[in-house]
């Protein structure tokens, strides 16, 4: 099986499975010099973590990094960073070899594989974005300090978020159990989720993802742009059934004279609905996505015996962010190359 590593320059290689021993990922190309952590890493993996609310799932994993090599004295040494995660609550019982459950990868795995590991979808696990996040967080360190990752919930069913402040940090979006960051949205999201949760039902919803601070210049103007990196990046995220440039399927419609507007006081030839990425190149405005992600697949009566969430948004959130993080990380090494 190939297809495990992302990045040119600052690569994650991300292994282990839902319900094996461990899960981790490995950094090869991380600089030396790095403040790094395992109370950090942890941090960032305890956005994500199961068990977070009574919206999310019950699976009681502390979710404890072990920093295994390319840390000496709290910084990096330029060689390969491992961090190891172990599995504490799996329940294997819950799952049967015979079982292919619809909308998971357990029957294209079984076809592809012949062999596979269908204890908790194995490797097809939304488990497996530890290795992500873990990735996200080292990235985010090599990333100028001024630059700003930002993802929250949009919409979650047909709730829609509709305080929409321009400026907003994840501290401020943590302070709702499902990351809209709005109360009144908040509420009538977490009582439509807990009446899906009771009635064995999903939902799925939109998340807006904002980029700020980021330098321009990143990115290539060909195949290596800087859109099509993180969109791809993001697309790679299990639950994640489609990304946008900004209002791409709505704003596509408009007039080019209406379209093609200037951002004010920006440097000229800069649009504002490029949203900061223009010929495959980061301009330095916010960069600003929005992806969908679909209803979880476990429903009905192996969601009410099982541990699931009725809806993935709130905990991919961090996933997201990180592989925004990863992407902007390694584009960032690599415009060191474009000029002497």
């Amino acid at each position: 099986m190939r297809g495990n590593s992302v990045g040119n320059h600052f690569v994650l290689t991300s292994f282990g499975e839902s319900h094996g021993p461990a899960l981790g990922a490995v950094i090869d190309g991380c600089p030396a010099g790095v403040a790094l952590s395992d109370d950090y890493i942890a941090q960032a993996l305890q956005r994500r973590k199961p068990a977070q609310s009574i919206i999310s799932s019950q699976r009681a994993e502390a979710d404890s990094p072990e920093i295994l090599s390319g840390v000496f004295e709290g910084y990096t040494i330029g060689t390969p960073v491992a961090v190891l995660v172990r599995n504490k609550d799996a329940r294997s019982v819950d799952y049967r070899r015979t079982t292919f459950r619809t909308g998971h990868a357990d029957r294209v795995w079984e076809s592809k594989f012949t062999h596979r590991d269908y204890r908790g979808g194995g490797r097809s696990s939304g488990r497996e974005t530890v290795a992500r996040v873990i990735g996200g967080a080292i990235a985010e360190r090599v990333l100028p300090s001024t630059l700003r990752i930002v993802g929250f919930a949009r919409q979650i069913g047909h709730v829609i978020l509709r305080n929409n402040p321009d400026d907003i940090s994840r501290e401020a979006v943590d302070l709702f159990i499902t990351r809209c960051p709005d109360a009144d949205a908040d509420a009538a999201i977490t009582e439509e989720l807990l009446r899906l949760k009771e009635q064995g039902d999903s939902v799925g919803g939109i998340v807006e993802l904002r980029i700020d601070g980021v330098p321009a210049g990143l990115g290539e103007p060909v195949f290596n742009k800087a859109k099509s990196r993180l969109t791809a990046a993001i697309m790679s995220i299990g639950a994640v059934n489609g990304v946008t440039l900004g209002e791409a399927f709505t704003e596509c419609l408009l007039p080019g004279t209406e379209f093609h507007t200037v951002v004010p006081n920006a440097p000229g030839g800069i649009a504002v609905r490029s949203y900061g990425i223009q010929g495959g190149i980061t301009s330095g405005e916010r960069i600003v996505l929005r992806i969908a992600v679909k209803p979880t697949a476990t429903i009905q009566q192996e969601a009410l015996r099982g541990r699931h969430d009725p809806c993935i948004v709130p905990r991919i959130i961090p996933v997201i962010e990180s592989m925004a993080a990863l992407v902007l990380a390694d584009l960032w090494l690599a415009s060191r190359l474009d000029n002497i």
